[in-house]
């Protein structure tokens, strides 16, 4: 338990990835970012393949791996745009890439559908957490993605009267694929927020070892269920059998990605 403790001190950096012991090394290799913000140039921060970015100058070759296996969109602003077979959620960081609360968020999704005339138009919602969850917020737009199957089609992220901006409005036009959906087990990036969910697991439920003790530290969603293990090999594991290795009760309970009573 000692051990855990001290391997994971120090600061973190969710992009720059700069943090001391094992903290380092987090994040790169996954699946990233893509969006694009009209009248501004691409981010280079993130990538993702080609044909999740639309515009004229490549991403770049190398991915961010993202707390929620998301791709970054930034104006200056970043937010994070998670797709799931029926959801589209938007988390908000700082300039600096810590977490934000995303109930001010006002945004909508708007796409072409194959086969309809019209453009749909989505807004997005708060979904409020249960008090006492220690997860960050966010806002979705309720979609059947799966109507889309192998067709790529771009989708527009409008959002409106931010504050605190001379510009109260952006947009993003990122480009869907079948790959932009997050897989069920998901690789996602360790932030300093992990630090508890860490110290109340302590052991890899594959390998058994201390958690920090053979290196870094590789943090899944399973599900909306986060898991830490202690390598790739053990990510292999989880990935052929992930509901063997799911903890009993969870770390934290599934965040309610619907608007309740309290949304807007």
């Amino acid at each position: 338990m000692l051990k855990a403790v001290a391997w994971i001190g120090g600061s973190l950096w969710v992009v720059t990835l700069l943090a001391s012991a094992a903290w380092a090394q987090v994040g790169m290799g996954g699946r990233g970012g893509g969006g694009r913000p009209r009248g501004g140039p691409p981010d280079n921060r993130s990538s993702t393949p080609s044909s999740y970015y639309r515009g004229t100058t490549p991403p770049p070759r190398q991915a961010i791996l993202t707390p929620h296996c998301g791709q970054y969109l930034t104006d200056g602003h970043c937010y994070e745009l998670v797709l799931t077979m029926s959801q589209a959620r938007i988390y908000v960081y700082d300039k600096s890439l810590n977490p934000q609360t995303a109930r001010n968020l006002h945004a909508q999704l708007s796409l072409q559908v194959p086969g309809e005339r019209d453009i749909r138009r989505i807004p997005f919602q708060y979904a409020p957490l249960p008090p006492g969850l220690a997860v960050q917020d966010c806002v979705v737009a309720n979609f059947d993605f799966g109507q889309l199957g192998d067709q790529e089609v771009p989708l527009t992220i409008a959002m409106f009267d931010l504050p605190g901006r001379s510009q109260p409005t952006t947009s993003f036009t990122p480009l869907f694929t079948k790959d932009a959906i997050r897989p069920y087990v998901a690789e996602v990036a360790l932030t300093e927020a992990d630090r508890a969910g860490v110290l109340r697991q302590r052991v890899c439920p594959v390998s058994g070892d201390v958690l920090g003790s053979k290196g870094r530290i590789v943090k899944l969603l399973i599900g909306e269920v986060p898991l830490y293990v202690c390598s790739q090999d053990c990510l292999r594991a989880i990935r052929q059998s992930p509901q063997q290795y799911l903890p009993h009760p969870p770390l934290a309970p599934a965040a309610p990605f619907s608007p309740g009573p309290g949304g807007r």
